[in-house]
Order: C-alpha cells, then sequence, then structure tokens
C-alpha cells in the first residue's frame, strides 16, 4: 500500500497491509503534528506523480537492503491539525532488528527524498520549511 491521500489515514488498514503469516515483526511508525504555540496545523502539498513513484522504489530498496517482506507508506496532504497524523509507515520482517531497521531507513529517505512539502500554519505569518519536513 503506497499511498498520498487528504483524508485520515487507516492505520489499522495500513498494518493489516503488511500482515504476513512468515513475519514475526510488524514495526509501525506514526507521524504526527506535535504542538507548538506557533503552529495550529501543516500544510502539506505533494508532487504526486514523482512520490508515489519515489515511494514504491524506497519499498523495493528496503526489501533488497534489509530483508523486509512488506512495508506500506501512506502519506496525507492539505491540512492536518495539531494532534493529526500525517504519515504512517509498516513494516513486516521475519525478525524485530530488520523491521525497526527497515522502518526507520525508508522514514529517513521519506523526509529527505520525497517531493513533499509542509508549511506550517498558525497565529503569525505561516512559514514554509524546505528540505526536511517534520510530520
Amino acid at each position: 500500500m503506497i499511498e498520498i491521500q487528504r483524508a485520515r489515514i487507516d492505520i489499522k488498514a495500513v498494518v493489516s497491509s503488511v500482515r504476513r503469516d512468515d513475519a514475526g515483526a510488524i514495526v509501525v511508525f506514526l507521524g504526527s503534528v506535535r504542538s507548538d504555540p506557533e503552529v495550529q496545523a501543516l500544510d502539506y502539498e505533494v508532487y504526486k506523480p514523482m512520490a508515489l513513484r519515489t515511494l514504491t522504489e524506497l519499498v523495493e530498496r528496503a526489501k533488497e537492503k534489509f530483508g523486509a517482506l512488506e512495508m506500506s507508506i501512506v502519506h496525507r496532504v492539505g491540512r492536518v491539525p495539531v494532534g493529526g497524523d500525517s504519515v504512517v509507515l509498516a513494516c513486516a520482517a521475519a525478525h524485530r532488528s530488520e523491521a525497526f531497521a527497515a522502518c526507520a531507513w525508508a522514514m529517513d529517505e521519506v523526509k529527505r527524498i520525497v517531493p513533499i512539502w509542509k508549511t506550517e500554519a498558525g497565529p503569525r505569518t505561516p512559514r514554509s520549511r524546505r528540505g526536511r519536513k517534520v510530520p
């Protein structure tokens, strides 16, 4: 499951999408918009065709590099309020060490190379963050 969507993320569906009988571990990363006095929400924008292609490539690389059996990544776009979930990664592997390593590596790569940008929305003038985004 590789998705970019405006709707809330169904975390159970993401986890179910990677569940396999030969997987001894499923690691889930849930990125949420954290509270900050100057931030009421984050606005996410995406170049969707490239982002979907890049996410698909990341999943394939994680499988090869770490021995992950399955991986799903779902990222929200549009306005995500404080406390809202902006990204979910689920990774299944035979053992927990591979699942943790694959999930951590993939999230770092999502932040580093996927064309998704955020802008803080709050009581002051919005400020864009280029490069790394904070879920």
